[in-house]
């Protein structure tokens, strides 16, 4: 048998060409179905009497302009919202009001977690915990150098911020 083709060709590849010629044979003839086709106006010519009955009507008035003399609005202009006499805007140019003062600072809010409490006589000892670490804190003792332990009772544990000297307290509740 003599070759078609100069190159080999594998079935798979032939197969998917066919497919796609088909495919666009399909797709090419129905395009316009059969016997439904228009003719083909002429530049020129008038529509056929049939396609005349089918447009609307046009009320040619109504896209004229009631008032010829009616301004058009300027699409570009600027537009300013809020609208200040110029003495103002001068005055407040010419003297503006001092800044407020920065809020006085205050201290974070308590990175610790109660734990629990041991009570030996007369000395308490709490069981704080801050970012996975435990800590064992007794009256006096400071955390991180940031926290002093000033006092602990029944309900709660006061600290002293250092930096500010502000006083801060955490309750004694049971942990869940």
């Amino acid at each position: 048998m003599k070759r078609f083709w100069a190159r080999d060709i594998s079935p798979r590849a032939a197969a998917v060409v066919v497919a796609l010629a088909l495919i666009a044979s399909v797709v090419t003839g129905r395009e316009e179905p059969a016997g439904q086709t228009q003719p083909v106006q002429e530049r020129g010519q008038a529509l056929p009497a049939a396609n005349e009955q089918q447009l609307p009507d046009l009320d040619l008035d109504k896209l004229n302009r009631a008032d010829r003399k009616q301004k058009i609005a300027n699409l570009f202009a600027s537009k300013a919202w809020m609208q200040q006499p110029p003495a103002t805007a001068t005055a407040r140019a010419l003297n503006p009001a001092p800044p407020s003062p920065p809020p006085a600072p205050t201290a974070p809010s308590l990175p610790f977690r109660y734990f629990g409490k041991w009570v030996d006589g007369d000395r308490a000892v709490v069981f704080l915990w801050k970012n996975n670490e435990g800590h064992s804190v007794a009256a006096g003792d400071t955390l991180d150098g940031i926290y002093q332990i000033e006092s602990i009772t029944d309900s709660a544990v006061n600290f002293i911020y250092l930096p500010l000297g502000s006083k801060q307290t955490l309750p004694l509740i049971q942990p869940n």
